[in-house]
């Protein structure tokens, strides 16, 4: 069985930062960053509206937001339904600052991150590299590229000759918006893409080392300890909870003796 219990981290650990909307942190926000707590790791949470944020744990450096990015032409994207594209630029300034580690609010954190390599990222699945553990050096090449991606009319790189057809399809009718573009290309497409092509693809973590649960598979966390626990590998630093697929079971309780209860009441954690 995968040791996962929280360790104090003798050694000075570095920074998790994230980023939240909304006025209260729910108990998976709220477990993510108690687990982070646990090991050792400092956190910064940052909130464009935080004199308003409650359900904020304790120890938690909690910050404004327009601090690390406050670019009208960024910033427009968390007006809407484009929070996630939004998130995509906030995490990459955040790096260029060199605060730390950027940290998605979905996931348990079971190892502290002493990671040597420079660049930090894993493996989502084949053929993809995910954003939600993500550390750069502030003078990276990836980086430099991430932070000026143009707003409109632009072609991703990778785009097959479909996507391309498209792409070119769209211009012809007027501008076309980074909004219009397929989810995710600003985020693990380019940084897959980036990786792969400047060399850092091979220092990427292996799929168990952050994200041991596939997407589709996400609601086993609300089974019992033993079938998430086989999931995991002695390489298992956290566990992405993909909060876009339980979001419709994140406001509920949940059942005793399953995984995500065992972790709220390891970690003191009220659902």
């Amino acid at each position: 069985m995968t040791d996962i219990h929280p360790k104090k981290a003798t050694l000075l650990l570095e920074r998790f930062n994230s980023l939240w909307f909304g006025s209260e942190l729910g108990y998976l926000e709220q477990l993510s960053i108690k687990s982070a707590l646990a090991l050792g790791h400092r956190y910064t949470l940052y909130s464009y509206e935080p004199e308003t944020l409650r359900g904020v744990p304790a120890g938690v450096d909690l910050r404004d937001a327009a601090e690390v990015m406050s670019d009208p032409k960024r910033i427009k994207h968390f007006a809407g339904k484009f929070k996630a594209l939004g998130s995509d630029f906030f995490r990459y300034e955040l790096l260029a600052k060199d605060l730390g580690y950027w940290v998605d609010l979905d996931l348990i954190f079971l190892k502290p991150f002493d990671f040597a390599e420079a660049h930090v990222f894993g493996w989502e699945r084949e053929g993809s590299i995910n954003g939600a553990v993500l550390k750069m050096p502030a003078d990276s090449p990836m980086l430099k590229v991430l932070r000026e991606i143009p707003e409109r009319n632009w072609c991703p790189p990778f785009f097959g000759p479909r996507r391309k057809l498209e792409y070119y399809w769209q211009r012809l009718r007027g501008d076309v918006e980074l909004e219009d573009l397929p989810w995710g290309v600003a985020g693990p497409g380019l940084i897959t893409y980036l990786a792969e092509k400047m060399g850092y693809a091979k220092d990427a973590q292996a799929k168990p080392v952050f994200y041991p649960i596939d997407y589709f598979e996400a609601e086993i966390l609300f089974a019992s300890p033993a079938e998430v626990e086989q999931r995991l590998s002695p390489d298992t630093h956290a566990i992405h909870m993909w909060h876009s697929r339980i979001v419709k079971r994140a406001g509920t309780v949940p059942e005793p003796g399953s995984y995500l209860a065992q972790q709220c009441e390891r970690f003191g954690v009220g659902a």
